[in-house]
């Protein structure tokens, strides 16, 4: 059940902690400005300025839910060990989360996921599933 957890709890922290996306664009014919997104989730998807205002605001929202979550001592504990080096996995590993927590946190994140999906075009949406096949399938090969 934990282990489940540690990759939901390092997508929020990643959604919570993610800064700015670059500002170089490509500019491509007769479409919106496009530019690569860095958040390992959507990394290869080409996002237009308002789609990556949007994405940053979900990340904003979802930062400042999960931060209400936590506890002053999980809140500072969690900034410590991000100031010693420590990976956002361990970390929130580390924090005792209670099964509220751990609940409320799944929901958060369910929650911005489908709104980042919602921000996709129907191609965007495609090639971030292509994306999530390969990364399953690069997993099973070292597995």
């Amino acid at each position: 059940m934990q282990l489940k957890l540690i990759p939901l709890l390092a997508g929020a922290i990643a959604l919570s902690a993610a800064t700015s996306l670059p500002l170089t664009a490509q500019i491509q014919p007769s479409q919106q400005q496009l530019a690569p997104v860095r958040d390992s989730k959507y990394k290869g998807i080409q996002l237009t300025e308002q789609q990556k205002a949007q994405m940053q605001s979900i990340r904003e929202q979802t930062g400042s839910q999960i931060q209400a979550i936590l506890t002053p001592e999980q809140r500072q504990q969690f900034q410590a060990a991000m100031g010693s080096g420590q990976k956002r996995r361990s970390a929130f590993a580390d924090m005792n989360l209670s099964e509220q927590q751990k609940t409320q946190i799944r929901e958060i994140m369910q929650s911005a996921k489908t709104q980042a999906e919602a921000v996709l075009t129907p191609a965007q949406r495609q090639q971030l599933q292509t994306i999530r096949e390969q990364k399953r399938q690069q997993r099973q090969n070292r597995s």
